[in-house]
């Protein structure tokens, strides 16, 4: 079972130095499940007002694989961070989908790193009710910039929603960082709420 395999122990160690707390779903999923081929789930730590979503398995979560000692597999592994209602007990399917859609594009190629951002076909995980959030910025998460293990190196890439405008902001000037840099005042943990008031950079 990959819950006890050292290198995903080693992300609970991480995680639970930043949120003593917090006891985390792994959300793991089925060997050829095509929407999660790209990694083998999603810690989900049921925090006071959020989600947070923590991907495992783009690093190396056994022994040793890759070439590079200093790094574990990609390098890093993905995190999101989406309003939770204290009631809350799971989180929605969309984020779920949107997290290994990104591992799936990363992994069939697609350059993606910190200060990139990426255009969604339609509302975030395709759910109807995310509007017009159809964008999504890779920025250092704002909570656990990476750890060391056995493997090499393994940081946190924080997947934050922005608007189909922000994107196309964002697309104009060629960075990120201004919309980053006003939803990070606005909010410290950047979480992805699609109900948020858009940013308007004039």
């Amino acid at each position: 079972m990959s819950e006890l395999l050292p290198g995903l122990v080693e992300i609970y160690r991480g995680w639970a130095g930043r949120y003593p707390d917090a006891e985390p779903l792994t959300v793991q999923f089925a060997a050829g499940d095509t929407a999660g081929a790209a990694i083998d789930g999603v810690l989900a730590y049921p925090l006071e007002r959020h989600w947070l979503l923590v991907t495992f398995g783009l690093t190396e979560l056994g022994g040793k694989t890759s070439p590079q000692a200093k790094v574990s597999g990609a390098g890093f592994e993905f995190t999101c961070r989406i309003p939770r209602e204290p009631e809350s007990t799971a989180p929605p399917q969309w984020v779920l989908r949107v997290m290994h859609a990104v591992a799936d594009r990363f992994l069939a190629g697609a350059d993606l790193d910190l200060g990139h951002w990426i255009v969604t076909p339609g509302p975030l995980g395709g759910e109807p009710a995310n509007g017009a959030m159809t964008s999504l910025a890779i920025v250092p998460d704002v909570d656990l910039r990476g750890i060391d293990t056995d493997n090499g190196l393994v940081l946190f890439f924080q997947l934050v929603g922005l608007t189909a405008d922000e994107g196309a902001a964002a697309q104009q000037a060629g960075t990120v960082d201004p919309l980053i840099a006003v939803l990070r005042d606005r909010d410290p943990d950047l979480v992805t709420d699609p109900a948020r008031e858009p940013v308007a950079l004039d």
